[in-house]
C-alpha cells in the first residue's frame, strides 16, 4: 500500500499540472482520473490500516481482499478511460472570428441542402397520408350510416317479430297448399297431355306381335295386357328415381320400354344415357 507522502506528491503533481502553460482538455482528464486514483487508494489503505488494528495486527492472509479486487477493477477501469482520451485527437475550433463564421456558414449550407433534397419526400408522403385519411374517414362515414341503419332495424325487429309471426306462418301454410295443389294439377295435366299425344302403342287384332327382346313365337298381346309402359309412367319413373336416390338417378331400360318413346326423351334433352352403360337411363339435370 502507498503512504500519505506517496498521496501527498500525486496531489502536488496533479496541481503542478493544472497551473502549467501546455495545459490541454486531455491532460486535465489525466490530471482528475489521477487524483480519483489517489483518492481511491487512499481509501483503500484507510480500510486496510482499520483491518489490521481489528484483527491484532495479523500478518497477511492467502485470502484476496474484496476491496482489493474492487480497487483494483476500478484502477483499470480509469486506466482504460485514460489511454481512450490519449488516443483521441480533439480538434479545436480555431478562435479566429472570421474561420468560425465561414465553418458555421459551410455547415448551414449543408443542413438547407440535406433539407431541400428531404422536403420533396416528406411532402409526397404527406400527400399520401392525406389521401389515406380522406379514405379512412370515408369508410368511417359510411360505417357509421350502416351502423345506424342496423341499429334502427334492430329496434324495429323486436315489434315486427311479435306482431307478424302468427301472420308468417299462415302465410307459409298457405303457401305450401298452393304449391301442392299446383304440383297435383301439374302432373294431373301432364298425366293427360301424354295419354292424349303419346298414348301407349296398342297390338293388332288377330296377328301375332313379337315382345321386346323374346323370340318371335310369343303370343298374341291382349288389349288389356299392352306390351309397351305408357311414357307417363317411365318420366314418373325417372323422376321418382332422381328424387329418391340423386346419387344413383339411372334406372335399367326394361325389355317394356318402346324404344321410339326413349329415343324421343332421349333427342328431345329430358333423359340421358349412362356414360359406360346404354342400358341405363336418368332424367336430364334441368336445374343445372
Amino acid at each position: 500500500m502507498g503512504t500519505p507522502e506517496d498521496y501527498d506528491r500525486a496531489s502536488s503533481f496533479s496541481t503542478s499540472m493544472g497551473n502549467s502553460p501546455d495545459w490541454t482538455p486531455v491532460a486535465s482528464a489525466k490530471c482528475e482520473m489521477k487524483q480519483e486514483c489517489v483518492e481511491v487508494w487512499r481509501d483503500v489503505n484507510v480500510l486496510q490500516q482499520r483491518l489490521q488494528e481489528e484483527t491484532g495486527d495479523a500478518g497477511p492472509t492467502d485470502r484476496p481482499s474484496p476491496l482489493l479486487a474492487v480497487s483494483r477493477a476500478k484502477q483499470l477501469q480509469l486506466q482504460a478511460q485514460v489511454e481512450v482520451l490519449e488516443s483521441q485527437q480533439p480538434q479545436l475550433m480555431c478562435t479566429h472570428k472570421k474561420v468560425v463564421e465561414a465553418v458555421l456558414v459551410n455547415r448551414l449550407k449543408e443542413s438547407i441542402e440535406q433539407l431541400s433534397e428531404l422536403l420533396p419526400a416528406m411532402q409526397a408522403q404527406q400527400k399520401e397520408l392525406s389521401a389515406s385519411v380522406e379514405l379512412e374517414e370515408q369508410v368511417l362515414h359510411q360505417r357509421q350510416e350502416l351502423g345506424r341503419m342496423l341499429e334502427a332495424r334492430l329496434a324495429e325487429v323486436p315489434e315486427a317479430h311479435e306482431t307478424s309471426v302468427d301472420s308468417r306462418v299462415k302465410t307459409f301454410r298457405r303457401k305450401l297448399k298452393q304449391a301442392e295443389q299446383f304440383h297435383t294439377d301439374l302432373v294431373q295435366r301432364l298425366a293427360e297431355f301424354l295419354d292424349t299425344h303419346f298414348p301407349p302403342p296398342q297390338p293388332a287384332k288377330g296377328k301375332r306381335r313379337r315382345r321386346h327382346g323374346s323370340s318371335p313365337v310369343d303370343k298374341t298381346l291382349d288389349v288389356d295386357d299392352p306390351q309397351w309402359t305408357p311414357l307417363n309412367t317411365m318420366i314418373e319413373t325417372l323422376i321418382n328415381k332422381s328424387v329418391d336416390s340423386p346419387h344413383d338417378p339411372y334406372i335399367p331400360m326394361e325389355p317394356r320400354y318402346w324404344p321410339p318413346y326413349i329415343e324421343m326423351l332421349l333427342r328431345c334433352g329430358i333423359a340421358q344415357r349412362h356414360p359406360d352403360d346404354s342400358n341405363r337411363l336418368k332424367l336430364a339435370p334441368f336445374n343445372l
